[in-house]
């Protein structure tokens, strides 16, 4: 036969030698009986291959396989029938999806099982149950023998069978298969030698000795798997057949079929669905890709749900139709500023600032309004004599100082001061009101003086040269219009402000006489705070709490005053004490009020020109009432015009009112005293949400009252809370820690410590309770997702392990089955939280109770313009599925609607937080959200615009209840 086959290959000489052999007569016999033996099968026609299948078959080869044949995924039948989706302003859902009729193609299977029985004579053992449709194993010898015999009369292949009715179906019986050969795995040995060992078996050899060439019918694919306890019908083994491709012989390659088994469910669908998008849905263009999407802020593809509807993404395209705004905000900058920065005004109400926001307060009504011309942060606030214009300045690469308007909120002039300035650290007007003093922090922390009506720059001086801020604050004098001092770190300097003659004075440029303060009686030391005096003397603020008399730009004497408090960390790294940060002249002019980091205000006697004795001593905390609270430094003062009450702002970003003469203390607006990333929202009580810093302190608040409701600290010395929960009946509110402890307290109706424990060496960063209420997840630095049982005291009863970086988001299904979390390497994983087993199966169709992770199909188009994945920190999709918020790192709050699938999708942004926004949520009742800030410590609550308010069929608000004396809604 070598020699045969050699001259068939073309070699002459072979050819030759064969005929003049003496064997030549044996090979021509040979080569006539092949001749017959084709002549007498006759020429089979082949049918064509289905042209254009955008599929193609799991790991086929068609090198080696050939074309391939099948496609009931082509077939008329298996078209999907169009999805009913309702869609009108503002809402969206599913009101009709086609489903195919299991039962009735469960009735045609059992129907095919009897056929087959009754062909197969008498059962053999029975097999021990499965998940898949059963029936009694043919013994091995059998299968063997029916597959060797030669038919007669030979079956149909099953490409010319319509399977499309039983391919939904098949993806059942494949995890079937998957379970069989699972619970038949050992140490040893896996689920592919176990397969390829009954593969064998049927075939009559060794699993070694399988390869790709091996191919299998029907029968031979039925016996296979009744050695593994499953028994496959006649129709559901041409459906596979028809899924993973087969030869002209209706044969199948068992090699492609068990490596696309054991690849999984969702690789399987990824292997189907070779063509692969790049990036989100554009606009405009048709959304029907339903195959794996890669976009860039996913290590990992996404895919569309299999009820998918192209016209959602039409709606992605465009700006919601609600809007979002501002309508408190909980804080008060009492770290970053360094100048005093909290008035009074004309009308009795308090400006300040935070983050970016400027803020008017009103204490009768318990309400704000905001100026929101800024695009950064706020570092300065100034009022001008009429008590009712006023001045900020901000960071920026181009920094600017706004005057405007108190009672409007409206911009009256914006003034740039130039690239390279960096920001604007202080500002004040002239004792006219018609100019304006700027310090920057540019290296040489430049002073300034402006004619803001004109925009004109009358007078640029530097100050003091060191890493920003050196400078802390500029005084223009109230008596002496001409004099204008700045101090900072280790000095202090006078101005002699010099005018031109007054008829150039609005064409020539201003001099200024420069003196450095001279500290003759002491060794130079960080000044906090100054004031001028009618006699002309200067009054400062020391870090040690001592208030010094400058008379000829020389201290004279230091005066006792303050404690120094406790030691606070500057913006350049280093230490020192707060001492005193503010000094404010009475409108009176014979008394002052100083404010000190001890917590004190004293009112001093200044009628004879210079400091006197101190006439009271106020606290704002009473020592009995600190506990082991830290004292609240001030940070800001200012003296009410008309009467004995001041406002100060405290280094714990809370406003404080006190009244000199009864020494009533109170808090008007509260705050954090340290950088926020937890925030949660009560979905039994709609109005309650919870918030955590870096601190000791968990804050419950009232979106009604606006107020605190409790507050929780952590018991643990030295330890700080990191992130918060509530559980799903809102009685429980967990609490993680930067230790990696986690401590639960009940949180309604009284505060009380539910369990508390340690399992992780890292902060606790994520915690969220299932829909059902049973179970409580955490993901922490380490890696790790740990699942509590909430019934059974929190015990820990699986760890979910599979992320390679720190989980920043996690989700639960509807029904408490799975959870879905993101991590800082840009992964998505599946879990099932009563095992902690990974899920590798897709879960395109899994409906989850909330969304919050930052990747995944429904939030692809979240992302901005050159954004990668850390500039989102993350996301919230609204109750009813309309919306989703995003929170990012330049301070924006955007809202879009939801899903949103293309690529860069329009959004609504709103500023005012500054740098990173660490967390945004919807309240359940979805008339307002929160989001809060990092490093800016505030609280921003945003109402949903009244003119549009969402509906939805699966929305169902929650109904009214009455409030208690602490504003915490209760129901019978």
């Amino acid at each position: 036969m070598e020699k045969i086959l050699k001259a068939s290959y073309g070699d002459k000489d072979q050819h030759e030698y064969n005929l003049r052999a003496p064997n030549r007569n044996q090979a021509a016999q040979i080569q006539a009986d092949v001749k017959a033996r084709k002549a007498a099968m006759g020429p089979r026609e082949l049918p064509t291959p289905q042209p254009g299948n955008p599929f193609g078959a799991v790991f086929w080869n068609p090198k080696l396989h050939g074309t391939p044949y099948g496609g009931h995924r082509n077939a008329p039948a298996l078209a999907r029938k169009p999805v009913k989706v309702e869609i009108r302003p503002g809402v969206y859902h599913i009101v009709d999806v086609a489903q195919p009729n299991f039962q009735q193609l469960q009735q045609q299977h059992q129907q095919q099982l009897q056929q087959q029985e009754l062909r197969q004579g008498p059962p053999g053992a029975r097999p021990r149950p499965g998940s898949a449709p059963h029936m009694r194993p043919t013994p091995p010898s059998t299968a063997r023998v029916q597959s060797a015999a030669p038919h007669r009369h030979p079956p149909r292949p099953p490409y010319e069978v319509d399977t499309a009715e039983l391919a939904p179906a098949v993806a059942k019986i494949e995890d079937s298969m998957r379970l069989a050969l699972r619970q038949r795995a050992a140490m040893h040995v896996v689920e592919r030698t176990v397969l390829l060992r009954a593969v064998g078996r049927v075939l009559g050899k060794k699993d070694v000795h399988i390869g790709v060439q091996d191919t299998v019918t029907t029968a031979q694919f039925q016996a296979i798997w009744s050695l593994l306890g499953l028994q496959i019908s006649q129709g559901y083994a041409d459906a596979i057949f028809n899924k993973y491709g087969q030869n002209a012989h209706g044969r199948m390659p068992i090699l492609n079929f068990v490596e696309a088994l054991l690849y999984g469910g969702n690789r399987q669908i990824m292997l189907e669905h070779d063509c692969v998008q790049r990036g989100a849905y554009q606009a405009g263009k048709p959304a029907t890709h339903l195959g794996k999407i890669l976009y860039p802020q996913s290590k990992k593809g996404v895919w569309p749900p299999s009820d998918w509807d192209p016209r959602l993404a039409d709606r992605s395209a465009q700006l919601p139709d609600s809007r979002l705004t501002l309508e408190f905000v909980y804080g008060y900058d009492g770290f970053q500023g360094t100048a005093p920065n909290i008035f009074y005004l004309s009308t009795g109400e308090v400006v300040y600032y935070a983050a970016g926001v400027a803020i008017v307060y009103n204490k009768a009504s318990h309400t704000q309004r905001f100026f929101l011309g800024h695009d950064d942060d706020i570092l300065c606030c100034a009022l001008h004599p009429d008590k009712t214009t006023v001045v900020t300045g901000q960071v920026g690469r181009d920094p600017c100082v706004i005057v405007w308007d108190s009672i409007t909120c409206k911009t009256i002039t914006k003034i740039h001061q130039g690239d390279g300035n960096r920001g604007v650290q202080a500002v004040t007007f002239s004792s006219s009101g018609s100019k304006l003093a700027c310090v920057c922090t540019d290296n040489s922390h430049t002073l300034y003086i402006w004619d803001w009506q004109r925009k004109q720059c009358l007078l640029e001086r530097k100050t003091q040269p060191g890493a920003p801020p050196t400078t802390y604050g500029v005084v223009w004098s109230p008596f002496e219009p001409d004099r204008v001092l700045t101090y900072g770190q280790n000095y202090i300097k006078f101005f002699l402000l010099q005018r031109p003659p007054p008829k150039k004075e609005h064409m020539a440029p201003w001099s200024a006489k420069q003196d450095a303060g001279v500290f003759s009686i002491t060794r130079t030391h960080t000044i906090f705070s100054a004031c001028f005096l009618p006699s002309g003397i200067v009054l400062t603020g020391s870090a040690d709490g001592a208030i010094g008399s400058w008379r000829n730009c020389r201290l004279w004497h230091l005066t006792p005053a303050h404690n120094p408090g406790p030691m606070r960390r500057r913006k350049d790294g280093t230490e020192s004490y707060g001492g005193i940060r503010c000094l404010t002249l009475r409108q009176d002019r014979t008394t002052l009020l100083s404010g000190g980091s001890d917590g004190y205000a004293i009112t001093w006697d200044v009628s004879k020109g210079d400091l006197g004795a101190p006439l009271q001593r106020i606290p704002l905390v009473k020592p009995e009432e600190m506990s082991d609270a830290k004292v609240p430094s001030i940070r800001g003062l200012d003296c009410h015009p008309s009467s004995d009450v001041f406002i100060a702002g405290t280094s714990s970003c809370d406003v404080w009112e006190v009244d000199c003469r009864s020494g009533a203390t109170g808090i008007l607006v509260h705050g954090h005293e340290s950088n926020l990333y937890g925030l949660s929202v009560n979905s039994a009580f709609p109005h309650i949400f919870a918030t955590a810093g870096e601190g000791r302190m968990v804050v419950v608040w009232s979106s009604a009252t606006r107020k605190p409701v409790r507050i929780v600290h952590v018991a643990q010395k030295g330890d700080k809370a990191r992130s918060c929960a509530f559980s799903t009946d809102g009685q429980h509110l967990a609490i993680g820690l930067l230790s990696g402890g986690i401590k639960v307290v009940e949180f309604y109706p009284s505060v009380a410590q539910v369990y508390w424990g340690k399992l992780n060496t890292d902060s606790i960063c994520v915690l969220k309770y299932s829909p059902c209420g049973r179970y409580m997840a955490s993901g922490s630095h380490d890696q790790h997702i740990d699942i509590y049982d909430v019934k059974a005291g929190y015990k820990r009863i699986a760890r979910c392990v599979g992320h390679s970086s720190t989980i920043t988001g996690i989700d639960w299904s509807v029904d408490s089955s799975k959870i879905m979390s993101n991590d800082q390497a840009y992964e998505i994983l599946y879990f099932d939280p009563l095992t902690g087993r990974q899920i590798k199966e897709n879960q395109k169709d899994t409906e989850w109770a909330t969304w919050s992770c930052e990747l995944g199909f429904p939030v692809m188009g979240i992302w901005p313009p050159y954004s990668d994945g850390s500039d989102i920190n993350s996301v919230d999709r609204s109750p009813s599925g309309c919306y989703v918020l995003t929170a990012d790192d330049q301070g924006m709050v955007s809202l879009l609607n939801y899903p949103s699938v293309v690529q860069h999708a329009p959004a609504l942004r709103y500023p005012g937080h500054s740098s990173h926004v660490t967390g945004v949520r919807w309240a359940r009742d979805e008339s307002y959200a929160i989001s809060v800030g990092g490093r800016d410590r505030c609280i921003f609550q945003w109402r949903l615009a009244p003119d549009v308010k969402p509906t939805n069929a699966v929305y169902k608000r929650i109904p009214g209840s009455q409030l208690d004396s602490q504003a915490v809604a209760y129901r019978a």
